[in-house]
């Protein structure tokens, strides 16, 4: 691994360096509040930002200075963040969809002094933190106090603009002033506890990813990227750093418009979950199905030998990964082909993804998708209507790319060859690196590695030691060199959203119900949270006899009056108004006939769940509770 040294000293130098040698070219497009499309040149934003760094100085924020900033996707977001990155100041961000306790917690733990929201909503989350802060700045002017420390954006702007006068430079010499080494900001993401734990995250850290990325992905400048994913994530917020100090452009869009703008815009590149292609293929099944029975078929029929076309010419040209001792032949059953197949692919072209290649804009030549496994029925189809697709891993803590698939080498069901600068070491449990094919837990080391926990010292000598980072996921090295990941070592759920779920908290609020005995959440790389369920047999049946329900020779599962039960008492616990996000809503369920017990080896001796045992003896009672 060789040493790596950023050629930039912060990421706002770059972003202000890049300004300067691509004043006219755009940097960034939005729709305002009436909906209308507006584009930013890269000399427009360079001085908004530095207008908006002289307001924030003027109230108080200065190197070091630890700024809160809870909001969505949006221009204001862009330039507040490298205004504060600018002058040194390390920003905290969140999304809207955080709980009152959560900001609240962020805000103290974090020790920030000012507060930057989106809108009123947001605003009504953080007021009663207001008597402890400098200032609430309101991104979309819906409020203006400044009496109690309120401001409208615009009315920070116009006072940064008096004060700045001729020196249009000041965010770009105070810039100069920040080292690579220095904090840029502290992410906040789920712990074991259920608490959130503070990232922090260097302008090295990101500046790694930021360097590395664009010759792995090709990426020439004035290339435009479509985004729709939320900004304060480390994966959206990285990406619009390469895209900014690489002389590229950023679209931001939303699901509302995201089909408009994918056959307006017509992107070069578009920044992707999972969801987002699952959504897609449904809809393009949902329409097919909706035909006339023999069209639905045979068309159908024309997709499933297209994907076999596909997936043998991926095995003929040695583009299938292999682990440990293994060999491509042993695998021939999977990638069976007919000769009528390269007909079918020529007919579900012409009737199915020049259709899909359309609505994507016609000129998108990558796809990047991260945040969570890819499925491959997924993997298979995208490659079928030559959508090409590839697939990072990485974390928050890694800020966040680990490891990038190439692609020109784009071996599907992988996540690629570790990045520039990173090494990966696959350990088992004793800490000893695994056998070739073995897998283990993965550790990652490089530049891009965070630097602490905030205010955590126990926790951060657990996550790190001797510079490398237990990245908490399972995983093993094909012979190629690309990483394979089965899953996850620790009980942090993925879903194919890209949100992180911690259960404890839920299953401990679900244990509130007098029906339930167990709850073990399940869902890594679904698009939902489930359940698995055990109840308590003798309360149920009470209700059952109150209720005259007859449980008589029946399996609980069976009685959809039982299901009903325990579907009403989840969601009178788990919801809003105690304080979790939609996402942490159970979708799925699934009652267990059988309780877990130290007997049957379920639980451990302190009357832990064994999560990974249960995982495997019920897989497949899981995958039919996600089909239906």
């Amino acid at each position: 691994m060789n040493e790596y040294q950023t050629e930039k000293k912060s990421i706002a130098d770059g972003f202000f360096n890049t300004s300067e040698k691509y004043a006219d070219m755009p940097i960034l497009r939005y729709r305002n509040k009436d909906g209308n499309k507006i584009t930013l040149t890269y000399k427009e934003a360079s001085k908004k930002v530095s207008t908006l760094a002289k307001a924030f100085s003027l109230h108080g924020v200065k190197e070091k200075t630890h700024v809160a900033l809870f909001s969505e996707n949006r221009m204001e977001w862009f330039l507040s963040d490298m205004a504060l990155l600018a002058l040194g100041a390390i920003d905290v961000p969140r999304g809207n969809d955080s709980t009152v306790d959560e900001l609240k917690y962020i805000v103290e733990h974090s020790e920030s002094s000012a507060v930057i929201v989106e809108n009123e909503m947001m605003y009504e989350k953080v007021k009663n933190m207001s008597k402890s802060l400098d200032f609430i700045l309101v991104l979309d002017n819906s409020l203006h106090d400044p009496k109690n420390k309120i401001y409208s954006f615009d009315s920070f702007m116009e006072e940064g603009s008096k004060a700045l006068s001729d020196d249009e430079s000041f965010a770009k010499k105070a810039a100069k002033k920040i080292n690579r080494d220095d904090t840029a900001t502290i992410i906040y993401t789920s712990g074991t506890t259920g608490r959130p734990k503070g990232v922090v995250l260097t302008h090295q850290n990101i500046l790694h990813n930021v360097e590395c990325l664009p010759p792995l992905i090709e990426l020439k400048q004035g290339e435009k990227f479509l985004t729709i994913l939320p900004i304060w994530h480390i994966y959206e917020r990285t990406i619009s750093y390469v895209i900014s100090l690489n002389a590229a452009f950023i679209v931001y869009t939303n699901k509302r418009d995201l089909k408009n703008d994918l056959a307006e815009e017509k992107p070069d590149l578009f920044i992707s979950v999972p969801s987002i292609w699952v959504n897609i293929h449904k809809s393009v099944m949902k329409s097919i199905s909706q035909k006339s029975f023999i069209i639905k078929n045979l068309v159908t029929f024309f997709i499933n030998r297209s994907v076999a076309y596909t997936r043998k010419k991926r095995y003929d040209n040695n583009m299938i990964y292999l682990l440990g001792n293994d060999k491509k032949e042993n695998h021939i059953k999977n990638y069976k082909s007919y000769p009528f197949d390269a007909f079918c692919h020529k007919m579900a072209k012409k009737l199915v993804y020049k259709n899909l290649i359309n609505i994507t804009g016609g000129k998108m030549r990558l796809t990047i998708s991260g945040g969570g496994a890819l499925p491959t029925y997924i993997e298979d189809f995208l490659e079928a209507c030559e959508i090409n697709l590839i697939v990072g891993w990485g974390i928050t803590e890694t800020a966040p790319v680990i490891s990038l698939r190439q692609f020109k080498n784009n071996f599907k069901g992988t996540c690629g060859l570790p990045v520039t600068h990173v090494d990966i070491e696959v350990r088992d449990s004793n800490g000893e690196k695994c056998k070739d094919g073995e897998f283990g837990v993965c550790w990652a080391k490089g530049p891009n590695i965070f630097k602490e926990y905030y205010k955590d010292t126990e926790l951060t000598k657990k996550a790190l030691v001797n510079g490398y980072f237990d990245t908490g996921d399972l995983g093993v090295y094909t012979q190629q060199g690309e990483v394979v990941l089965s899953g996850r070592a620790k009980e942090t759920i993925v879903l194919l959203t890209g949100e992180n779920v911690e259960p404890q908290p839920i299953e401990n609020k679900v244990l509130q119900s007098r029906y339930i005995e167990h709850i073990m959440l399940v869902g890594q790389d679904k698009p939902m949270l489930g359940a698995l369920i055990v109840l308590d047999k003798e309360v149920v049946a009470e209700y059952c006899h109150k209720h005259k329900i007859d449980i008589e020779n029946k399996k609980m599962s069976e009685i959809k009056e039982v299901m009903a039960l325990i579907r009403k008492n989840i969601s009178s616990l788990v919801n809003a108004k105690s304080g979790f996000r939609p996402f942490e809503n159970i979708s799925k369920i699934y009652i267990m006939e059988n309780s877990f017990t130290i007997e049957n080896e379920m639980l451990t001796q302190s009357l832990k769940m064994k999560r990974n045992e249960i995982l495997n003896i019920y897989k497949n009672e899981i995958e039919s509770m996600y089909s239906n």
